[in-house]
Formats: structure tokens, C-alpha cells, sequence
């Protein structure tokens, strides 16, 4: 199954699991993972690149303004509000 060959490529680079423990993981040979790996590898080199997502507006906390405290309590500075 394609997925399961896809699987394989990318986990094999970013987490350092050698093709013998990916061959355990799907219950497949050594040498079906090192031929899964020489077939994808290539075709993720010919894919685009992903593009950015657009920029949006902040979320969450980024968007509520600094406060001083509660109201009618000396703010910063001393000064009442």
C-alpha cells in the first residue's frame, strides 16, 4: 500500500529508525523498506513545495491589550485609575 511506503520514507529520516525496525513496524522484509524508500524518496523530491498559509490575525491572548490591574487600584506608576 502506497501509504504505508510513504510512512515509511518520512519517518525513516526524521526519526533515525533504521530500515530493519521499519520492516518489524509493518511486519514487511528489510529489503521491501530499503525498495519502498528508493521508490518515494524521488517522488517527494519532484513535489512542490508547500506553500504559507496566509497571514492572519492574531488569536488567543495576542490580541487582548496589557492591563494595568483591576479597576479603581493604583496602576503602574502610582497614578489611580
Amino acid at each position: 500500500m502506497f501509504v504505508d511506503r510513504l510512512l515509511a520514507t518520512l519517518v525513516h529520516p526524521r526519526h533515525g529508525v533504521t530500515h530493519d525496525v521499519l520492516a518489524c513496524w509493518f511486519g514487511v522484509d528489510r529489503s521491501t523498506i530499503t525498495r519502498a524508500v528508493g521508490e518515494v524518496r524521488p517522488l517527494l523530491a519532484e513535489a512542490p513545495a508547500p506553500r504559507a498559509p496566509p497571514a492572519r490575525a492574531p488569536r488567543g491572548w495576542a490580541r487582548v491589550p496589557p492591563c494595568d490591574g483591576p479597576p479603581g487600584r493604583a496602576a503602574r506608576g502610582g497614578r489611580r485609575l
